[in-house]
């Protein structure tokens, strides 16, 4: 029997007019003609909420040039198809499995085919010129379709990559792999088709004062209190272990301060304790009631920019979309100097960077922003004109555009 043709093939075996973007060679091209027709991203997910990689997809949506290029996204019901939606952009099916879950080679190769059969359903649907993967799982999923379908495909790669063969192999099948930061790409090896482009934040997604008051109000947090917190998922390599050992050292010589943790578990594996242990700590270092933790939050730069200090304890951060947006609220930030954090974070500047692991100085430089708002304030004022310069949401869309004319004008990488 034969193979099914991609959707975007007419019977001559030419490129339909509506999707002649595409042409088939050695490498599947975008090619932008002449015509009324734009461009057909089908952005993948396979998450149903929202972490940093979707909030950063959600800008990239939001701002995507629509004239030249029109959106799908296949992901999973939840609040990122919501959100999706509520920008007008067309969302499609996309439910898959843990690839690695209860792994056995029978196992993984049914999980395998039947996410591929997702994926390429949702592209066949939408008529896909290109596809876009926005995690690791999806990309693994997307790579077997987009060469079967002969569609260009574009990895974001929001994390690190392990293990080694997997990272291999979509490099191999990706035609652009875009690295959010250039620890990233280093941990990828020199690679011709990696591109550094840097997560965005606009600076008008910034809240008033009177909703930074109003939150400070919900919680019962005086006008003259501090309050130093941090923010992100429950996970172990987010390390807020580290920011309880930091808020015990400073609980004893900081009487007016209260500490807030802003995060729930994402995409918890059964039987993860972290949460858990967390709420235990708390209480064996005595914290309980300086210590808040408060769940997710739909108001997340309200939360932030109601901190006088924000604390990042990540280990390896990929990028750290929490920094620019803390810095983009005029907050100062002490983080580890760890990962993607000192491409952000500029120590002495617009915070402090400690060694990794160093609670007792990370301590030391919150005490040291508490005692001196003057000081703080500094810090926060030049974190808000690095974001301004280097990490608006614009500019990082207009990056990804650019990427998409690279691949139109036949200039992607050598397989």
């Amino acid at each position: 029997m034969a193979s099914p043709r991609p959707p975007s093939s007419s019977s001559t075996g030419r490129p339909s007019p509506g999707v002649s973007k595409l042409l088939p060679a050695s490498r599947p091209v975008l090619r932008c003609r002449s015509g009324p027709a734009r461009v057909k991203i089908l952005y993948l997910d396979h998450a149903a909420e929202l972490g940093g990689a979707e909030v950063s997809l959600l800008g990239l949506l939001r701002t995507l040039d629509r004239t030249r290029f029109a959106p799908a996204l296949a992901c999973p019901p939840g609040t990122l198809r919501q959100r999706a939606q509520a920008l007008g952009v067309t969302v499609l099916d996309l439910s898959t499995e843990r690839l690695l879950k209860n792994l056995t080679p029978w196992g993984l190769w049914l999980r395998l085919r039947r996410g591929s059969a997702a994926v390429e359903r949702a592209a066949r649907e939408r008529a896909s010129d290109a596809l876009h993967a926005n995690t690791l799982r999806v990309a693994v999923l997307a790579a077997r379709v987009a060469r079967r379908l002969r569609l260009p495909l574009i990895w974001h790669v929001r994390d690190r990559v392990t293990p080694e063969w997997v990272r291999r192999r979509l490099l191999r099948r990706c035609d652009i792999a875009i690295a959010p930061s250039r620890f990233i790409a280093n941990s990828l090896g020199a690679q011709p088709k990696i591109r550094v482009v840097p997560n965005g934040i606009d600076p008008a997604d910034v809240p008033p004062e009177e909703a930074v008051t109003a939150f400070r109000q919900e919680l019962g947090i005086p006008t003259d209190a501090s309050l130093v917190g941090c923010m992100g998922r429950l996970h172990r390599w987010k390390g807020q272990h580290y920011f309880l050992d930091v808020a015990a050292r400073l609980a004893r010589e900081l009487g007016n301060v209260t500490f807030l943790v802003v995060g729930a578990p994402l995409h918890a594996a059964p039987g993860d304790t972290y949460a858990a242990e967390l709420a235990d700590t708390t209480r064996r270092l005595g914290l309980e009631g300086r210590v808040r933790f408060l769940g997710h939050r739909a108001d997340p730069l309200v939360a932030l920019s109601a901190m006088d200090v924000v604390v990042n304890c990540s280990r390896d951060e990929p990028f750290g979309r929490v920094l620019i947006e803390a810095m983009a609220c005029r907050r100062p930030v002490v983080a580890f100097r760890s990962g993607a954090v000192p491409e952000i974070v500029e120590d002495s500047s617009t915070g402090f960077l400690v060694p990794f692991g160093d609670t007792a100085s990370m301590a030391e430089a919150v005490a040291a922003l508490v005692r001196n708002r003057t000081r703080a304030e500094a810090y926060g004022e030049a974190g808000r004109q690095r974001v301004a310069t280097r990490f608006t949401l614009a500019a990082s869309t207009r990056a990804v555009e650019a990427i998409y004319a690279e691949l139109a004008a036949g200039r992607g990488a050598a397989p």
